[in-house]
């Protein structure tokens, strides 16, 4: 049979062995939050520079309908702002010209290549468009799940 001090001593290393074990996983988390909080500061500043060098040449008329007038970077995503020169917010019904955009925006965000950095890195890609005058039609957002589920 184990003695009184035995026994305390196993209890006492027991106890010792658990507090140092949530000291470990509370160091592991703080270093692996750190290291998630870098990787995020790095991404928003890759964002910022990307959008940065994307807009030295906005804006820049696409075709006769279509004019690419800046991006965005906004929480961890990129908005990519564009007018459609010939349309009238109070002419045309937005929900008809937003239903014959998304499927073709669609098939771009998966497909594009020059999209791919955003579809791995960002966390979502939103598409907005505007009138002649820039007032909001329509925004499309998606986010790198749409590409996998499709």
């Amino acid at each position: 049979m184990l003695s009184r001090t035995v026994v305390q001593k196993i209890v006492f290393s027991i106890i010792l062995l658990i507090a140092c074990s949530f000291i470990l996983i509370a160091v592991v988390t703080q270093v692996t939050n750190q290291k998630s909080s870098l990787n995020r500061n790095q991404l928003y500043q890759n964002l910022v520079e990307r959008s940065g060098q994307l807009n030295r040449g906005l804006p820049k008329l696409l075709d006769r309908q279509t004019r690419f007038e800046r991006t965005e970077v906004d929480n961890y995503g990129m908005r990519f702002i564009y007018s459609l020169i010939n349309v009238d917010k109070f002419q045309y019904d937005e929900s008809i010209l937003k239903d014959q955009v998304e499927p073709q925006l669609a098939q771009l965000y998966c497909t594009d290549a020059g999209l791919d950095y955003f579809r791995t890195h960002a966390d979502f890609v939103e598409f907005r468009y505007q009138d002649r005058k820039e007032r909001h039609l329509f925004t499309l957002r998606y986010e790198p799940s749409v590409c996998t589920s499709a």
